[in-house]
């Protein structure tokens, strides 16, 4: 094609090019209208998922105040209909105290916010280490439990044993020891079917041992039997409630530390 046919023509191919481009806005427009571009919510994400395989898997609960309350990761993650999530390989919660829970696998309902999981599992609250198997707990309600063979271990060399269940009921600063409870530290031994452990608020320390049913202090040579003893960590002072009987040999002071209540 010459210049001069391109020059008359021009015109024609002018109304050509505007027509094609408005033939494409709308049929652009139009696709658009057809689907529509949806923000999908972590719900519906897992609503609509079926068997997802993911990495780097996290999820985040927030307080009422629009604040992070708890974290859940997992290297990797499994979605199901109804609202489950599988995670595994060193998956983490981390609570608003700075405390971790670690352990390999979690189950994870959307519905009701519960994580649960038969696996060895680690807490980490500052200089209280406890370990135990098995978990289920609801971060949104500040609860957490460790099922079984429950062990707890503090920077003083104090070990804390149970078979559980252990409760930790981390808003209250206080964590509940249940059936077969011993606890062993420098100065002795105590052994009773239930534990309450309070903790000083914001400090990660121990600032009072309850302890229930079945009651056995063992210092030396001395014991004592009571229904409920208060052991108070900062002075290791010990009061027994509920009929105390008290063994103490010749020479023993263990008696000045014991405060009697019938």
């Amino acid at each position: 094609m010459n210049t001069a046919v391109f020059k008359r023509n021009f015109p024609f191919y002018l109304f050509i090019l505007i027509l094609l481009s408005a033939f494409l806005f709308f049929f652009m427009q139009g696709a658009r209208q057809k689907h529509p571009v949806k923000k999908v919510s972590s719900r519906e994400l897992i609503d609509s998922s079926r068997d997802q395989q993911l990495k780097k898997f996290t999820l985040t609960g927030f307080d009422d105040k629009g604040q992070k309350f708890w974290n859940l990761q997992g290297e990797s993650a499994k979605i199901e209909p109804g609202q489950t999530i599988y995670l595994d390989q060193n998956v983490t919660l981390r609570l608003k105290d700075n405390t971790i829970i670690r352990t390999d696998h979690v189950r994870w309902s959307q519905d009701g916010g519960t994580m649960t999981t038969h696996s060895p599992v680690a807490v980490d609250h500052g200089t209280i280490k406890v370990t135990g198997v098995g978990s289920m707990g609801r971060p949104s309600d500040s609860f957490i439990q460790l099922n079984r063979k429950i062990r707890m271990t503090d920077a003083e060399g104090s070990v804390l044993t149970c078979d559980g269940p252990m409760k930790i009921y981390y808003n209250e600063n206080k964590m509940i020891f249940y059936r077969n409870v011993k606890a062993v530290d420098q100065r002795g031994t105590l052994i009773a079917k239930r534990m309450d452990v309070l903790f000083e608020p914001g400090q990660q320390k121990v600032n009072q041992i309850i302890a229930s049913g079945d009651v056995e202090i063992i210092r030396g040579t001395d014991t004592t039997h009571s229904q409920r003893a208060i052991y108070t960590v900062a002075t290791g002072s010990i009061r027994l409630e509920g009929n105390p009987d008290i063994t103490v040999h010749k020479g023993s002071e263990a008696l000045m530390e014991y405060g009697v209540k019938k």
